[in-house]
């Protein structure tokens, strides 16, 4: 996985992309937009962001300032429903690597990241070295509808 790679995978998805730069590194953002009844009719704007960060060591420290970055970026970018009004925001950070920490394959696994209103991060890190990507074992309560759309999203791309 590569940023060229998840830039082809949104192309053949069909899925919006830009490039930008997120925490001063080479990112692609995707943007999906769906609605589904089975998600009490809810519309859920997923914002896929990817950065590589080369040899970069990957901690939890830089997992949560990516994810902040990266929240504060969709917030500024978002034109849809008002979040919470049958609306949700779920922002999915892949951040590339060939040095992750425990600590921080950890986070992922676990996923750490807290909530928003109306709103998930999900971080997932990428060692592109090992070809290893790590991120959330179990679905959590707090949106638990919309955990498989985002595994199936994640899976996508490896």
């Amino acid at each position: 996985m590569n940023l060229v790679s998840i830039k082809n995978k949104l192309n053949n998805a069909s899925i919006y992309h830009s490039e930008v730069n997120i925490l001063n590194k080479p990112s692609v953002i995707g943007y999906e937009k769906k609605f589904k009844w089975s998600w009490m009719a809810t519309q859920l704007n997923t914002f896929i962001i990817a950065t590589d960060f080369g040899d970069t060591e990957i901690t939890k420290a830089i997992i949560e300032q990516h994810l902040a970055e990266a929240f504060n970026f969709t917030k500024q970018n978002f034109t849809g429903w008002p979040r919470g009004l049958q609306s949700g925001l779920g922002v999915i950070c892949i951040l590339i690597s060939n040095n992750i920490t425990d600590e921080a394959k950890d986070y992922c696994i676990k996923l750490k990241s807290g909530k928003k209103w109306a709103g998930f991060t999900i971080p997932v890190v990428y060692n592109a070295e090992t070809n290893e990507s790590f991120q959330f074992s179990k679905n959590p309560l707090w949106g638990r509808i919309y955990y498989p759309h985002f595994k199936k999203l994640i899976n996508n791309f490896k």
